[in-house]
């Protein structure tokens, strides 16, 4: 799991070099180049593991306001600088949260 933890509105910033540490599925596809949003194309700067679909901010504003049940997916912040996901996570509409790292 990449460590952003960089208060940028739109993902963090990763503090491991060579960003080896995630074990996530798509961790492989994240560190070869920029992840393209799966709607429209643009950078990709949330995944959404529930959709299993990486999303721009704009795209996931529009799948996710959609119903009550879309606004329920929690889906997490992919780094600015290397794309791998990090411990920040986007609930409903607009709340943001930090997750501690377990040591």
């Amino acid at each position: 799991m990449c460590k952003g933890l960089g208060e940028g509105k739109l993902g963090g910033v990763c503090g491991l070099p060579g960003h080896q540490d995630d074990d996530s599925p798509h961790a492989a596809a994240a560190t070869t180049g920029s992840v393209p949003c799966e709607l429209c194309g643009s950078r990709a700067s949330l995944y959404c593991q529930a959709d299993d679909a990486f999303l721009c901010r704009k795209c996931d504003k529009w799948v996710h306001g959609a119903n009550f049940l879309a606004r329920r997916h929690i889906r997490c912040f992919l780094c600015n600088s290397c794309q791998n996901l990090t411990q920040r996570y986007l609930i409903g509409a607009s709340l943001e949260v930090v997750l501690p790292t377990m040591l």
